[in-house]
């Protein structure tokens, strides 16, 4: 696949936006609660005064093409590159943003009050601030009613354009979410059965942007594997090694962590690893621990999905990766001799 990327830089809106996902390109999902792979490219929205040179986006498409070729083309995708220096430019941009979630099927309310209805909400509001204000916030959301769409917001993208490396990297992260929620009920409790654990979603985006990287020739995915648990690398302090040392009672499948301000440790550092495990103690291909196995879960649900794919039950698996996870670093390193 070698999928065409579409830019939008604003003021130069209006035509771009008329390329979203036309119900005709969207292919028929196999499942009520999963997304269809689509044949609409992604669209970048880039503000005023980013991507003087180009390098903005070319690194993000970097990391984004990269994981559209191993994922599938799914969507409509739509990243928002942001930054202060135009307010007229930033507004512009949410109100195409706010455009592209109008449900046109729906009589009421009208398209210009979706829009505005959109424009007014508590945390839109207040994410325009943060662009204006140079902070550094968002991620990757989704709507959960139609129109069914993703989306990638840097709210500061000043930073991106002064990280190669961490742009490239961040595209790969956001859109291994892209893949899995098209794959799940987001509707559903993340422990629910057609929905996935948060380590599943943040340890296995960890660990295969981590590897792609590497095959981009942009880090050693061993020394950041080692990295995670000596200090955090990219990720956060303490690692894996401090935080074990403190923290007995953790678990991967308790959905608490984000609260205990465990969820950097927990889902995205031990869920790399756990995502390691699978792939290097219990030799499960790579693709399909990444990959394949999301297939069978809107049809089958998690638990046997996983099964099925895995070989092992989730609590088989927790057990095995609990006694794995607290040998030394030379012995969970050895995992990649």
């Amino acid at each position: 696949m070698n999928t065409v990327i579409s830019i939008a830089i604003t003021l130069f809106l209006v035509g771009c936006i008329g390329k979203s996902a036309p119900q005709s390109q969207v292919k028929t999902p196999a499942s009520p609660n999963m997304q269809a792979s689509i044949t609409v490219e992604p669209i970048l929205f880039v503000a005023e005064g980013l991507n003087a040179d180009g390098s903005l986006v070319k690194n993000y498409q970097r990391g984004l093409q990269y994981a559209i070729d191993y994922f599938g083309n799914y969507g409509p995708y739509y990243v928002y590159l942001l930054g202060p220096e135009s307010e007229q430019s930033v507004r512009g941009i949410y109100r195409q943003r706010a455009m592209t979630r109008v449900n046109k099927s729906s009589r009421f309310p009208a398209a210009e009050e979706q829009v505005k209805e959109f424009l007014n909400r508590p945390n839109v509001v207040n994410e325009i601030k943060s662009v204006l204000a140079g902070t550094a916030e968002g991620g990757l959301t989704w709507t959960q009613n139609p129109p069914i769409l993703f989306e990638d917001v840097t709210t500061n993208a000043k930073g991106r354009e002064k990280d190669p490396v961490e742009n490239t990297w961040g595209a790969l992260h956001e859109y291994h979410h892209v893949f899995q929620m098209a794959h799940c009920d987001t509707r559903q409790e993340r422990a629910s059965e057609k929905n996935i654990n948060s380590w599943i979603a943040e340890g296995m985006a960890t660990y295969s942007s981590a590897k792609f990287m590497e095959k981009l020739g942009l880090i050693d995915f061993k020394d950041y594997m080692l990295n995670l648990r000596k200090s955090g690398a990219n990720i956060g302090r303490p690692g894996i090694n401090e935080f074990l040392a403190t923290n007995q009672d953790w678990r991967l499948d308790d959905e608490g962590h984000w609260d205990l301000g465990t969820s950097a440790q927990v889902y995205y550092m031990l869920g790399a690893w756990a995502t390691a495990y699978l792939v290097n103690v219990q030799k499960i291909d790579e693709r399909v621990v990444l990959k394949n196995w999301y297939y069978d879960i809107p049809r089958v649900g998690k638990s046997a999905a996983f099964k099925k794919h895995m070989g092992l039950s989730l609590a088989e698996f927790y057990q095995k990766f609990d006694t794995f996870i607290r040998q030394t670093n030379d012995e969970v390193m050895a995992i990649f001799r």
